[in-house]
């Protein structure tokens, strides 16, 4: 019987050869093993059902590295990522294109000169140059989440939307510093967009220190002043280091609008912002309530600086009004008159908020016990 069955099979079969030759054996893969199985089990097996030679023979189809799926799929993914890439490349040129409509044109220069200049800044809070009750008032009344933000404050631009900016609050001190250093004039969108942007980035820059003494170093003080070095010596004749609490809120309340609110020309103004630096210093819990009813009444020593006085004088805010020559007339006396009074309203409102605070904190208190 053996014999019979090696009369079937052809003796120079190459698809063989592996196996009838055992002094030679020679490597062979495992779809050529498959076709060896296929072709020698057809010489002597009875005839298969269509569906097993079907099966036998599509192990070959299926493992054949030029199959039509894997020579579709490189080219697919080619112009997927071509694509994108060309997406990319695209929107990163328009968005240069339209930030180049809001940004100064010496943006990069600018950049590098704050960075550089944030390191000075920073050093100044540390070794105390300006007194704590600045950057408390700072950012009481600017950005009292200024420490908890990212840059920019979700809370805040919900609450301008929905008072229509009325209160503001919108834009952190990292928005201004960024909108004072960089950006145009123009009120429009997408400088708000791209102020937005560059405060994310700058916040990723720098550290909050570097930003607030960055802040306080380039922001402007009203009467072509810049920096609070220069607005203290400007408004209070005296350093930075020096300033009392009431002074710090003063210079404070006036950044929003330094030239509408600059107690040079109205020393009734000064105190009015005054008052509100103290309360929102209060609400954040920098300044308790006792020591803010106590600023508030006291004056503010402003800087006038004269052609007979060379190097200035230091005088109560409430005798700036009769310093408006050699000649004093009724009328000058009368609209000092108006002005004292009207810090004493500031002063008598100033009460009545620390009575309905103090009322309310008994309320809570009551009712959490």
């Amino acid at each position: 019987m053996t014999q019979y069955f090696q009369s079937l099979i052809p003796r120079n079969n190459p698809i063989l050869l592996p196996y009838t030759n055992n002094h030679n054996p020679k490597p062979f893969n495992t779809i050529q093993t498959l076709q060896s199985h296929s072709l020698s089990f057809s010489l002597f097996l009875p005839k298969l059902p269509n569906n097993a030679r079907t099966r036998l023979h599509s192990l070959h189809r299926h493992h054949h590295p030029h199959s039509s799926f894997h020579s579709r799929r490189p080219k697919t993914t080619h112009f997927i990522l071509e694509t994108l890439i060309l997406c990319i490349f695209s929107l990163t040129l328009l968005s240069l294109r339209l930030a180049s409509t809001v940004l100064l044109p010496d943006f990069p220069r600018r950049w590098h000169q704050l960075i550089a200049f944030s390191e000075d800044a920073e050093s100044k809070f540390i070794s105390h140059y300006y007194p704590s009750h600045l950057w408390q008032a700072l950012v009481a009344y600017e950005d009292r989440r200024f420490f908890q933000h990212f840059g920019i404050d979700p809370v805040g631009i919900a609450r301008a939307v929905l008072s229509f900016s009325a209160r503001g609050g919108g834009s952190t001190i990292t928005q201004q510093l960024v909108k004072n250093t960089f950006m145009k004039n123009e009120r429009t969108f997408l400088r708000k967009i791209v102020e937005i942007v560059l405060a994310l980035a700058l916040e990723r820059t720098l550290s909050k220190l570097k930003i607030l003494g960055s802040y306080l170093s380039k922001i402007y003080w009203g009467h072509g002043i810049y920096g609070v070095e220069m607005a203290s010596k400007f408004y209070f004749g005296k350093h930075p280091t020096l300033l009392c609490l009431g002074e710090c809120t003063m210079l404070v309340g006036i950044i929003p609008a330094p030239e509408l609110r600059s107690p040079l020309r109205d020393t009734s103004r000064g105190k009015t912002f005054q008052a509100r630096v103290l309360k929102r210093m209060v609400e954040v819990g920098f300044l308790d309530m006792e020591t803010a009813l106590l600023v508030v009444k006291q004056n503010l020593h402003l800087r006038v600086d004269r052609p007979h006085h060379g190097s200035g004088l230091l005088l109560p805010s409430s005798c700036l009004g009769k310093i408006k020559g050699d000649k004093h007339s009724a009328l000058s006396e009368l609209w000092d008159w108006e002005r004292e009074s009207k810090i004493w309203e500031v002063q008598e409102d100033m009460g009545r908020w620390a009575v309905r605070i103090q009322e309310k904190n008994k309320k809570e208190e009551q009712f959490g016990s």
